[in-house]
């Protein structure tokens, strides 16, 4: 009987440690959406027109969705890495390459743009109407992010690659820890506070995140606020009350 190797081999050595940001976003109803007939002929249309929206807010662009139709400028900033990940995508982010560490300023503008993006999701929906015959498509997008250590894991023969880290297994978490909430992010993203409260963020303590208890995460405060108090004393504790 022929043995069988693996579908693929990973080289034996893992990357060196690389000071990372992980972002993931994930389509609320996507599941429902592609349920529904002759779906091959416009779920990549939909997703195309998310994916050039997060384009925009990571390498800059029209951020056609905002009132203004703002033009947001190019932040100092490496996307290394993008998965489909069936109902969203990961995006692996490095500071520039002339640099160690993110500049002052990159990390809240992207949590500037990302929020801004889902709170106007609709527009996205609006546009992708030109090309999707359907109205049940989701309605909402949601974001988390964190940072730490990724190692990077090269398939042996291939150009391909994966990259492992807890700040990944982090973000996934926390975009759907809070449904309610479109944005979260861990503070280890290492924001300044006088740059949060520039855009109306702020730090609270997540309770139950499975695997992370006791996190301090960044929301947007008006966001938080409109919480039910039940939601509230459920999930968070707020150090300042």
């Amino acid at each position: 009987m022929a043995v069988h190797s693996s579908t693929f081999r990973f080289a034996s050595k893992a990357s060196h440690p690389k000071n990372a940001v992980a972002l993931i976003y994930d389509l609320e109803g996507f599941s429902r959406f592609f349920n529904q007939p002759d779906v091959q002929t416009y779920v990549p249309a939909f997703l195309n027109h998310v994916s050039e929206a997060i384009a925009v807010c990571l390498y800059g662009g029209n951020g056609y969705w905002t009132g203004s139709k703002e033009e947001f400028g190019k932040l100092r900033l490496r996307v290394v890495h993008e998965k489909f990940m069936g109902d969203g995508a990961l995006y692996i982010i490095l500071p520039p390459t002339d640099v160690d560490d993110f500049p002052k300023t990159t990390l809240r503008a992207l949590s500037v743009r990302l929020w801004s993006l889902q709170k106007h999701f609709e527009e996205v929906i609006k546009k992708s109407l030109h090309d999707v015959p359907v109205l049940e498509v989701p309605k909402r997008i949601r974001f988390g992010a964190s940072r730490g250590s990724v190692y990077e894991l090269k398939k042996s023969g291939t150009a391909h690659r994966e990259f492992i880290g807890f700040c990944i297994n982090q973000a996934s978490r926390l975009q759907s820890y809070c449904p309610d909430l479109g944005f979260i992010a861990s503070a280890r993203l290492q924001i300044p506070d006088d740059e949060l409260q520039k855009s109306g963020y702020m730090k609270i303590v997540a309770t139950k995140i499975k695997g992370f208890p006791n996190e301090i995460v960044i929301v947007k405060q008006a966001e938080y606020n409109a919480l039910s108090a039940e939601t509230k004393s459920d999930l968070f504790f707020d150090q300042q009350a």
